[in-house]
């Protein structure tokens, strides 16, 4: 079955969804549409009493370049920015508390935003050429949304490290810290998927969202709430500030030009 959308494409199979992220255009980046949209998708599967697991893969050789910064130069008020943030935590707060497993299959770089979707995952997989980076202070910005679901896979000091430094890392080290599961060579990434989607197809329903419901409780029922007031609170706040509109800015302004060089380049030829 296949589901419309138009930044992503929703199938199901036999009780698998699969989720795939479908700008490629804009590596994948997230904007309101998209992240609204990979919200629905994956409440759609998640109200369906025959869905077993959920796939979120993607198209283009960028797994997720994090926030549209296109989107967020927009943002002309708090209220705005604070909305984004918002619809961002829910997205990932729905794939973390999906009632079956969620499994990330990234053969792309990951990038801000796209990492807070492989911490919400309960299992993803990275291809061997995959980098990975927490980019926010470089256009003055902090991870703050994903910070609550990065900080449960990722222990404080090796987040201070590379939050703070910006710094590119590898799928290997990705594996190191515990931000992913797996990492395997591009040509066993189907093969290494259909063997683990087996095996949780083995298991038993029930038990699995039992399981998911335990982990997520007894981990963070006591302090979620007061997180995604401080975390989308602090995404707005920073949007707004003069470092960030001006990062942002000079950003959008640097891809206009190069699409326009490129125009120019296309009637040349």
């Amino acid at each position: 079955m296949i589901f419309p959308f138009k930044t992503i494409r929703l199938t199901s199979e036999k009780g698998v969804y699969t989720l795939t992220l479908n700008r490629p255009e804009a590596k994948n980046a997230l904007n309101r549409l998209m992240i609204s949209e990979m919200t629905e998708a994956v409440m759609e599967a998640a109200d369906n009493s025959t869905a077993r697991l959920l796939v979120i893969d993607h198209e283009g050789d960028v797994f997720c370049a994090g926030a549209d910064l296109t989107d967020l130069s927009e943002s002309t008020s708090r209220e705005e920015g604070l909305q984004y943030a918002r619809l961002l935590f829910d997205l990932l707060e729905s794939i973390e508390k999906c009632p079956f497993p969620v499994i990330v299959s990234a053969h792309g770089n990951v990038y801000g935003g796209g990492i807070g979707i492989l911490a919400a995952a309960d299992i993803s997989f990275l291809t061997e050429n995959c980098r990975l980076c927490f980019s926010e202070v470089k256009i003055g910005m902090v991870p703050a949304v994903i910070s609550a679901f990065v900080l449960r896979k990722v222990s404080s000091g090796r987040a201070r490290e590379l939050m703070l430094t910006a710094r590119e890392f590898d799928a290997r080290e990705a594996l190191e810290y515990g931000i992913v599961s797996f990492v395997i060579s591009p040509e066993n990434e189907k093969k290494h998927l259909d063997s683990i989607l087996q095996s949780l197809l083995s298991n038993k329903q029930k038990a699995m969202a039992a399981c998911k419901n335990m982990i997520f409780t007894t981990s963070r029922i006591s302090w979620l709430g007061a997180v995604k007031e401080y975390s989308t609170s602090l995404f707005a706040d920073l949007l707004l500030a003069q470092e960030a509109r001006e990062a942002i800015a000079s950003f959008v302004e640097r891809k206009k030009q190069r699409g326009g060089k490129q125009n120019v380049k296309k009637r040349k030829k």
